[in-house]
């Protein structure tokens, strides 16, 4: 199976085998399943009692209806937890083969290295997006509207700075210049929570800054593509790394449905089973009596002969086979006329060869008969080949 994670208009594909559990990157393009980005997505996991899927949709609805209009909505069940994700602005694609909202993604990246403790820290050009992950699962997130956008601003603001000279010394200088420094704090407490003792995995263009790692306890790279490319990683493993997330497809079957499915399918099929014996057994009566009628006919006909259905002496005919040597003699026979004596017959290599008399040549037209010589009594011996 392959899996393209598309976000925006970064890509990374995955050939992924199910049986082995194994997956690796490829570059060819697969069933695409597109990021939402975690500013347009709602996500609330907790616990219910309920423990039907369609149940729980229709719990949920009135909710979301009353909170928050007519979204784009779906939910998933594990156990007695649920994950509600919506999103709102983001219009599916057409080949779309499933949405993963952004803050999934990022989770299954810890997950992807083995991390199942740790927070990802997704510094992009707009937003930042903080996830906790906690024993492989998605446990919280945050996220601020605030990126390398912002940190050129306050460059150019408080420097005098053209925007690409502010970018530029962002780039080179990174956090070593005070004011990118200063900016870059104003961000990471946006987020509300300490990391300078934290697991952090860095994700994004902009944990590219020089001398980021001071700021965190243990700081993690993914190892498989670039910081900007952990958004499309993350989504090409939706399938691979099973989580909470709901995947947008539709409407998933419950238990409750998915048994009222076999039961109807059984049934179904236990009718097809009958029919199809019934149907036999009536067929089976019907030919007899055509094959009764049949031999009493030929008996009536054919007094002296044992009685014999016209069906089995046709399927006799057509079943037998016919050896070459069988075919050569029909042949002969047909192309031979009455008055010619045969004096020897012989057969091989696949050729028949007919040696005879004629007292008339004009019995011998059209049989290309070859070494035609006459006969002391005025007859002509000829010798026919048959390939």
């Amino acid at each position: 199976m392959r899996y393209t994670g598309v976000d925006v208009n970064k890509l990374y594909s995955i050939d992924y085998s199910p049986l082995r559990g194994e997956w690796k990157p490829t570059g060819r393009s697969g069933r695409k399943i597109y990021v939402v980005p975690s500013h347009l997505t709602y996500v609330r996991i907790g616990e219910t009692e309920i423990t039907d899927l369609h149940d729980l949709r229709r719990h949920l609805a009135l909710e979301v209806e009353e909170r928050f209009g007519n979204p784009l909505w779906d939910v998933r069940l594990s156990g007695n937890l649920y994950c509600l994700a919506l999103v709102r602005d983001f219009e599916p694609p057409e080949d779309s083969y499933a949405l993963d909202p952004e803050v999934f993604s990022l989770a299954r990246v810890a997950t992807a290295l083995g991390e199942e403790d740790c927070f990802v820290l997704d510094l992009g050009r707009h937003k930042t997006t903080l996830v906790e992950v906690k024993g492989a699962q998605l446990l919280s997130y945050r996220v601020v509207l605030k990126g390398g956008n912002f940190i050129d601003q306050l460059l150019s603001r408080e420097l005098g700075l053209k925007p690409e000279e502010a970018e530029r010394i962002r780039i080179e200088e990174g956090l070593k210049r005070e004011a990118v420094r200063s900016a870059f704090e104003r961000i990471l407490e946006s987020l509300g929570r300490d990391l300078s003792e934290e697991k952090v995995l860095l994700s994004g263009g902009l944990s590219r800054l020089r001398n980021i790692e001071e700021y965190f306890g243990t700081v993690l790279r993914n190892r498989y593509v670039d910081p900007e490319l952990n958004s499309a990683f993350g989504a090409a493993l939706k399938y691979v790394y099973r989580d909470c997330s709901p995947d947008f497809r539709g409407e998933e079957l419950s238990h409750r449905d998915v048994k009222k499915v076999a039961l109807v399918l059984s049934f179904s099929f236990l009718l097809f089973l009958g029919a199809n014996l019934g149907l036999h057994l009536t067929e089976k009566r019907v030919l007899s009596g055509i094959r009764a009628v049949e031999k009493e006919k030929f008996r009536e006909v054919f007094p002296g002969l044992p009685p014999m259905a016209v069906r089995d002496q046709v399927r006799s005919m057509v079943s037998a086979e016919r050896y070459p040597l069988t075919e050569k003699l029909i042949k002969a026979s047909g192309i031979l006329k009455e008055g010619v004596k045969l004096y020897r017959i012989e057969y091989g290599n696949g050729v028949l060869r007919i040696v005879g008399e004629v007292s008339d040549k004009s019995v011998l037209e059209g049989t290309e008969a070859r070494s035609l010589k006459k006969t002391p009594a005025g007859g002509y011996e000829f010798e026919v080949e048959l390939r």
